[in-house]
């Protein structure tokens, strides 16, 4: 099994500015630091996240613990869905062509599996489904077929600051079947793909010059470098 070479965020992050690709997996150390906004909002994400695994609970946590672990983790995957053991996965590992996706929630009913994506937003954004047709993408073509696939997202009950109060969760979230809104995708996915490799290849990074995309859908965090770029031109 060879290193993966895209993940879902950083074929997220191809896709917003493949300059952005470039410098993130070969000059990491170029990044800018995250502001603390930036890191309330992950923290807020990872809460959430527990929060809807307690919406399908009896569940095994599949997840490494580092990136050393990665290729364990996904073997450990396969082995629980051929063993049958268990109807619910967390963080279900699964990887094709060197890209690599663990999905939030994987749910077994009458014989069929279920894919769940976990987002902290009030709506589903043009980028989350970019995000659920990528990890469809992967899944299916490992040989996974998948029935639906959901996004849950926050219901306007769920109030942010009050995370840890919550008894009853139902209330809070939105389940969404976007697979008839992510097919459509599949074809994109997989050229985006094809960019997105290419680009990993080259001997520099590209030159994309600052604009809206800098921002949109997330602030990059090499904008501080490419404005020092700018002004030595």
């Amino acid at each position: 099994m060879e290193k993966h070479l895209l993940s879902k965020s950083t074929f997220i992050r191809g896709t917003q500015c493949l300059k952005s690709l470039y410098l993130n997996k070969k000059r990491p150390f170029l990044r800018d630091k995250l502001s603390p906004e930036q890191l309330a909002v992950f923290r807020r994400g990872h809460k959430v996240g527990s929060l809807a695994q307690k919406l399908f609970p009896g569940g095994i946590d599949m997840g490494p613990r580092s990136p050393a672990l990665y290729r364990k983790a996904l073997l450990e995957t396969q082995e629980a869905i051929r063993g049958n053991t268990y109807d619910i996965l967390y963080e279900a590992g699964f990887q094709f062509d060197r890209l690599l996706v663990f999905l939030d929630i994987l749910v077994r009913e009458n014989g069929k599996w279920h894919a769940y994506e976990v987002k902290s937003s009030y709506k589903i954004s043009d980028t989350f489904l970019l995000d659920a047709a990528f990890q469809y993408y992967v899944i299916t073509n490992s040989g996974m077929p998948l029935e639906n696939f959901f996004i849950v997202y926050a219901s306007e009950e769920m109030d942010y600051e009050k995370l840890d109060e919550y008894e009853n969760l139902e209330p809070l979230f939105i389940r969404e079947n976007v697979l008839n809104r992510i097919l459509p995708l599949q074809d994109f996915i997989k050229e985006q793909v094809i960019r997105e490799k290419e680009t990993l290849t080259l001997d520099k990074s590209p030159d994309i010059p600052m604009g809206p995309h800098c921002y949109e859908p997330y602030p990059c965090d090499f904008i501080g470098h490419c404005s020092r770029q700018a002004q030595r031109k």
